[in-house]
Order: C-alpha cells, then structure tokens, then sequence
C-alpha cells in the first residue's frame, strides 16, 4: 500500500484564471506511425487494431506550462501525492478540484477528437480521476525537491554520453536501477502518456512493450509536449527509468470507449492503492450505472422498435396491444441480462478491501 504525503486539508482553489483554448495549448501533428497489434503477434482487440502510435506533438509550450502549473500547485502537492515506488512520486487525482484547466483539455472536443482518431474507436476520460496522473522520478533531492519543481521546465544541457559537449551535469536518478513502475496492463483501455520535461538528450525512458512470442519492443519516449497512446489494458509494458535529464515529468490519462455497448474491461486493480478511495469508488460506481443506464435504454429502445415492426407484419389494423408476433428471443434477452448481472459484480469486486 502507498504511504500517503502532506494529507492535510488545503484552501479551495482560486477559479482558474486560464481557460483551455486549442489555438493556444494544442499543437497536434499526426504521428509517422501506428502499430497495429498484429505487429505485437497479438489479434485486434474487439475495441481497436491500434496497439500504440510513435510519439507525436500534442501540447504546446503554453500547454505544457499551464499543466505544470496546476499539478505542482500547493493544493495538489498537499492532497494528490503518494509515494508508491522508491524512485518515483505520483499526484493523482487533481481534476476537476485543483486542476480546473487540465480538466478542461482532456474533456475538450479538439482533444477527444485527436485520441479518437488514432486509436479508431471514440473515446472518452475513463473518470476525473484519471485525468492526468502525474508520474515525477525523483532525483537526489528526493521528495523535497519535487515542492520545488518550477513551472518553466528546467533545460536540459548535453553530455560526453550522446557525443555533446557538457557545460553543466544534469541532474540524474541516483537509481538507474530503480523500476519507475513494474511489467504491467493498465487498468484502462486506452492511455495517453505526456511528456512535460525537456527531453532532447534522454537516455532510456522508452516505453518497453511485451510480444506475444516473449520478446520486447520498445517504443521512444516523447519530446516536451509529445505524446503517445497505447491500448494498455492489453499490453504488457514498462517504463524504462531516464538519466540525463534534469527532471522526468510524465502524465498519463486514461480512456475508455464512449459507446456503452462497446467491451468494457476497465478495472481498479492498479490505482486503488494510490487514490483517495472515497471519490474513487464514487466515481467509479457512477460511471458503471451510467454504462448499464444506456445499455438499458438501447437495448428497450431496440425492443420496442422491433415490436412496431411486429405489429405492422403481424396486426391487420396495424394495433398495438395483442401482438401474435413474437418479440422477445429469451436465450438472446438471457445473455444480455447475464452480461449485466457479470458487469455489476465486476463493479463491486473492483471495490473489495485493500489487503495489507
């Protein structure tokens, strides 16, 4: 289990004085490339083919900036960080309290639009919650240092390491061995992986992704404002810890698909032990029985069209009422109750006790 930090109440937020505005703080261009899952010796999901893209520019450096501004805020600092692994500090849970414009840019049209498109599935947050989890590798200074991030990223300066002369010696983990998360599937569908460090002499800091034969591929990291996207839920992947970089700052957000009548696999089973569990399992459960309210809806609707269509083959007065056509096929309503039932208990399991 995480160990909580400076888990005090803080002030309420000021209103946000930066609203998000896509000519400002996007600045997307297509990535050169898409792997399908094929390419992974894995078949297509039943969401998407799109096993991960290459990096590509997202954010622009006000984008970046405005970021960096909110999660290094106080009010995150004081509510949002726990520390999960030893060479790394995680803020989680931010959006929409203490992060009003992050919350803002992933919710925004521009923004789903551009996830939807590369991963051929429309796409939604999975929850608030899961809007922009920040992962920050921590350098000598430890914990400490990570209050004094500044908004401005820190530029990075070249070394003897990549062939470049050296003025200065960037700061490093004073771990390289030190996982910064171990092998693992997401517990969303989709992720987008951020970068909001200055990254242009990083040495590792790929993304290591699992093939079916057993071999890795890896896949660049991002420069500042690039992303990638990833089907994670159903990759076994890593992140390779970074040197030579004066801070590693990366955000991931989380996706699911907007259709509810899409596969829905999404679990807790990574981040119930770094959340605040009482607005988690809020968020969680409404999100679920806002899921099984439209497949509820969709699935009477489709009924009572179908019986319509009955009563106008079947009644010479075209007559509702005493319909001679049958409308519902038991076994077929029977899977469908049954795929519920399953949904509603794997919504309660994701809620089970943390064990020690």
């Amino acid at each position: 289990m995480e160990t909580k930090i400076d888990s005090r109440h803080a002030k309420v937020s000021a209103p946000p004085t930066v609203q998000f505005d896509p000519a400002r703080h996007l600045e997307f261009s297509p990535p050169s490339t898409i792997l399908p899952m094929k390419d992974l010796g894995y078949d297509s999901t039943a969401l998407s083919p799109v096993a991960v893209t290459e990096p590509f520019p997202l954010l622009s450096h006000e984008g970046v900036l405005q970021h960096r501004r909110e999660l290094f805020s106080d009010d995150v600092l004081d509510n949002c960080l726990s520390h999960t692994y030893p060479g790394s500090v995680q803020l989680r849970g931010m959006a929409p309290r203490y992060a009003p414009f992050i919350h803002q840019f992933w919710h925004s049209p521009e923004l789903l639009k551009i996830v939807s498109d590369l991963a051929q599935v429309e796409l939604v947050p999975a929850m608030d919650y899961e809007i922009s989890h920040a992962n920050v590798q921590l350098g000598p200074g430890g914990i400490d240092a990570v209050r004094k991030t500044p908004i401005e990223p820190p530029a990075a300066t070249a070394t003897e390491e990549n062939g470049d002369s050296e003025e200065s010696a960037p700061v490093e983990n004073p771990d390289r061995k030190e996982e910064i998360i171990k092998w693992h599937k997401d517990s969303h569908p989709w992720v987008c992986v951020v970068m909001l460090s200055d990254a242009r002499h990083m040495v590792g800091g790929e993304t290591e992704l699992l093939k079916a034969d057993g071999s890795s591929l890896k896949v660049r990291a991002p420069q500042m404002g690039g992303a990638v996207l990833l089907q994670g839920r159903y990759i076994t992947h890593t992140a390779i810890p970074a040197t030579n970089m004066p801070e590693r700052i990366t955000i991931v957000t989380s996706f699911r698909p907007k259709d509810p009548m899409l596969l829905d696999e999404t679990t807790n089973a990574n981040v119930r032990n770094k959340s605040q569990l009482s607005e988690l399992y809020y968020q969680w459960t409404t999100y679920r029985l806002e899921v099984l309210a439209e497949r509820a809806r969709l699935t009477l609707a489709s009924l009572q069209e179908r019986y319509r269509e009955n009563v106008k083959k079947a009644d010479a007065q075209g007559e509702e009422g005493f319909c001679r056509m049958e409308t519902i096929n038991v076994p077929e309503m029977e899977k469908w109750a049954n795929e519920q039932m399953k949904y509603l208990q794997q919504t309660l399991y994701e809620m089970r006790p943390l064990t020690a």
